[in-house]
């Protein structure tokens, strides 16, 4: 759940936003592929400031009709968890993420690409985007260029989407919120040509983590510490693995799990692969909250209670929730030297037996 956390301008902070900054770069998992290769001068034309609002311009007319059809679907998904939301709610929550789309759109128009893209795309003709020039030469330009601006720009908008439509009493919405962006940002980007895919789809992504993870409050959280913190340090050094972590775990679950079936499919369908991946990533962003603020309160007074609502809900079993727990600490805890281990240890173990089967 969003929660508003100022961000200072300390030294330590900055450094973490360029850390969860870099995690926004394009996913091709996500994107609408038709060909892996877009020219350079393709690439250069679309990230123009006249080419990011021909891209504004062809999306804002289809924001709100797709933003319907995301919602009629995450209805479909979503009809097996009894009262999650009605109709009249579930066209409210597509007409306020359509707004949230219209303002990414611009911000989108407003800034800048990374400066070093320009520089990158001039050493390559064409961009094939599966080649590991690619990965390593383009795909770090790609990122989202003054991730602080744009979480001060959209908080505001991402918290009265929140305020609107998530109650304390009903948190099952935040996996419907959640879902009806994901859906969305797949349905729109796929009106969009591989180029515009590729520098759009950072901004997405970020959208669709704000709900429901906390990664900025763990910059926030970093202003606590001062640079030569070795809880700072290896917070830094986690955060940019965070997501091979989760895709591991998954990975691991899966093989121990193989005929495992929730209310939303077995544990290898795309959409349960997608949202599992993300709890992981969630789970770390909490644990990463609780070691930067020297306590359990976030993890034992939010991400424990929401999965208490949510996983019987859609029949996951607190046995497979405890084993991804697990699975999620001996992950961390394998990249840890002995001192980083003895600062990380007191937290995944508070967080294992708060998971504990009951």
């Amino acid at each position: 759940m969003l929660v508003t956390t100022p961000l200072e301008k300390s030294l330590t902070v900055k450094r973490l936003l360029n850390i969860w900054a870099s995690r926004y770069v394009p996913d091709l998992s996500t994107l609408s592929l038709t060909s892996h290769k877009c020219t350079t001068t393709e690439l250069m034309e679309a990230a123009s400031r006249q080419g990011r609002e021909k891209t504004a311009s062809k999306l804002s007319q289809l924001i709100e009709i797709h933003c319907k059809c995301a919602g009629i679907r995450t209805s479909i998904l979503f009809s097996y968890i009894p009262n999650v939301v009605n109709l009249t709610e579930s066209q409210g929550i597509a007409t306020s993420s359509a707004q949230v789309y219209q303002k990414v759109l611009s911000v989108y128009q407003k800034q800048s690409p990374n400066s070093g893209l320009i520089t990158a795309l001039s050493q390559v003709e064409a961009v094939d985007i599966s080649t590991d020039l690619y990965k390593v030469s383009v795909m770090p330009k790609l990122e989202l260029p003054e991730i602080s601006s744009l979480v001060t720009i959209l908080t505001p908008e991402l918290m009265q989407f929140q305020t609107q439509h998530l109650s304390a009493s009903n948190q099952k919405t935040l996996g419907f919120m959640s879902t009806q962006f994901h859906l969305s940002s797949k349905v729109l980007l796929n009106r969009l040509s591989l180029p515009e895919q590729l520098l759009l789809s950072p901004y997405f992504k970020f959208i669709e983590e704000q709900v429901c993870i906390p990664w900025q409050r763990v910059c926030a959280a970093a202003g606590q510490h001062t640079l030569n913190s070795p809880i700072l340090a290896l917070v830094e050094q986690l955060i940019p693995k965070s997501q091979e972590i989760a895709a591991r775990v998954y990975r691991k679950a899966l093989e121990l799990y193989p005929n495992y079936r929730s209310r939303r499919g077995k544990l290898d369908a795309p959409e349960v692969k997608a949202s599992s991946i993300r709890d992981v990533e969630m789970f770390q962003a909490y644990l990463w909250v609780c070691v930067l603020e020297q306590n359990m309160a976030a993890m034992e007074k939010e991400l424990y209670p929401l999965c208490e609502m949510v996983y019987p809900s859609v029949n996951v079993s607190w046995e497979l929730v405890e084993k991804m727990v697990g699975l999620l600490v001996e992950k961390i805890i394998i990249r840890l030297d002995t001192q980083q281990k003895s600062i990380v240890q007191p937290y995944t173990t508070a967080m294992q037996k708060l998971f504990a089967c009951r």
